[in-house]
């Protein structure tokens, strides 16, 4: 089963996410899309700093805001979009994704 731990700051804003348990499945490569979407948006639409870290083969990718207070509309409207995917994909395959 795939897992993504959402974070929120005090306002309920995502600053950070982990995804882990990436597979080969067609679920996997909907739920990659659409976070590698979101951070190389973030990385080329907005001026946020950010860390992201990832495993190479695939398994495991962590991405936080280097401001987790940010009100920053864009950066907050692609991570909302992210979400918004995410769930989509859990109500139809909630036997693969668990979101947090």
């Amino acid at each position: 089963m795939i897992t993504v731990k959402l974070y929120r700051n005090s306002q309920g804003g995502i600053y950070a996410f982990d995804a882990d348990n990436h597979g080969k499945s067609y679920v996997c490569a909907a739920v990659s899309a659409l976070i590698l979407n979101t951070v190389n948006s973030i990385s080329a639409l907005t001026a946020e700093k950010y860390t992201c870290d990832y495993d190479k083969k695939g398994g495991h990718i962590s991405f936080s805001l280097a401001d987790r207070e940010s009100d920053s509309h864009d950066a907050r409207l692609l991570l909302n979009a992210m979400e918004l995917g995410l769930d989509d994909i859990q109500r139809q395959y909630s036997k693969q994704l668990q979101i947090l």
